[in-house]
């Protein structure tokens, strides 16, 4: 079992680093290429304009975001998350996120927990795509 796993953990890094070897090295842990560039799902979503000097982060509310992976171990919590935009960063706890000032103060299996003016809100895990929910 053990083996396999690292046979598999071996393919999925070896795949990642054929897909974007300079795209990695100028950083890691940045937005990742979107094919996304449907526009209409973002201003659909929100009448404010946007201030493109943000980061995409802290450019549009909490509840915008998708979070679609966690990935947890001893020393380190990260959760994958997705922009209204489409672009795909990497956060942490204490990471800013929305653009009501808030905060990432906690990760778990679930999702994560922002919070905005000591108001607490959890965003949970959906890893399904939107196609997929929209047919439901």
């Amino acid at each position: 079992m053990k083996t396999k796993f690292v046979s598999i953990l071996s393919l999925i890094l070896l795949l990642a680093s054929l897909a974007s070897v300079s795209y990695a090295a100028e950083n890691a842990f940045g937005s990742l290429p979107s094919t996304n560039n449907n526009s209409s799902q973002a201003s659909s979503l929100s009448s404010d304009p946007i201030d493109q000097s943000l980061h995409p982060l802290v450019q549009n509310t909490i509840r915008s975001n998708t979070i679609i992976g966690i990935m947890i171990s001893p020393s380190m919590k990260t959760a994958f998350i997705r922009t209204l935009t489409g672009d795909e960063y990497f956060v942490r706890i204490g990471d800013k996120l929305g653009n009501a000032n808030g905060t990432i103060t906690g990760i778990n299996y679930e999702g994560i927990e922002v919070t905005e003016d000591s108001k607490v809100t959890s965003l949970p895990v959906r890893n399904r795509s939107i196609s997929n929910d929209e047919s439901e």
